[in-house]
């Protein structure tokens, strides 16, 4: 969660818990209801001031009700995975990495740039734009690529890949050498 959201559930929890309280204590005759004439009466001058304040408290309720980061915000950087022993971060780094090792172990593969992004469900979409080299059949290499990084990831992480997008950015030609 974000500073100022918890800075604001603080607070907002704070407020709510000293009414609770408020109204706890004068509903079992604790506290004397008269007690509270002077402030109601400082409100009821100011009545402009009391429509802001109760305005802006019912927003920022609505705000911190609706509108709350949640997990999958926070670990915008991986796929938060949680069991009864606690909880595992897969980041996009790790998934990167794991991609990128397949991509090495591929020989028709000469440089690749790898960028992981997740959906809703927490499947992994990942998207690489890769140069290969002129010898290569690039159907059968983009195809023989997805299915080993789906099931490397499967593998390591037990995350599904949804997608496995392949630009090939371009085809460079081997360089002959010429006897000389």
């Amino acid at each position: 969660m974000k500073l100022v959201d918890r800075f604001s559930m603080i607070v907002f929890s704070i407020i709510v818990f000293i009414l609770s309280g408020f109204t706890i204590l004068v509903s079992t005759n604790i506290i004397d209801v008269d007690i509270f004439n002077s402030m109601f009466d400082l409100l009821s001058e100011n009545i402009v001031l009391t429509v802001c304040v109760c305005i802006l408290l019912c927003l920022w309720s609505v705000s911190n009700i609706f509108f709350r980061n949640g997990s999958r915000n926070e670990n915008a950087n991986g796929v938060l995975l949680e069991n009864a022993n606690g909880s595992l971060l897969i980041t996009r780094e790790s998934i990167s990495n794991l991609v990128e090792s397949v991509l090495k172990k591929n020989d028709e593969i000469k440089e690749a740039s790898v960028k992981i992004e997740f959906d809703a469900d927490k499947d992994v979409i990942i998207n690489i734009v890769a140069v290969i080299k002129d010898n290569a059949i690039i159907k059968e290499t983009s195809s023989k690529l997805q299915e080993n990084i789906k099931l490397a990831i499967k593998k390591a992480t037990d995350l599904e890949v949804s997608n496995v997008n392949i630009k090939i950015k371009n085809v460079e030609q081997e360089k002959k050498v010429t006897p000389q």
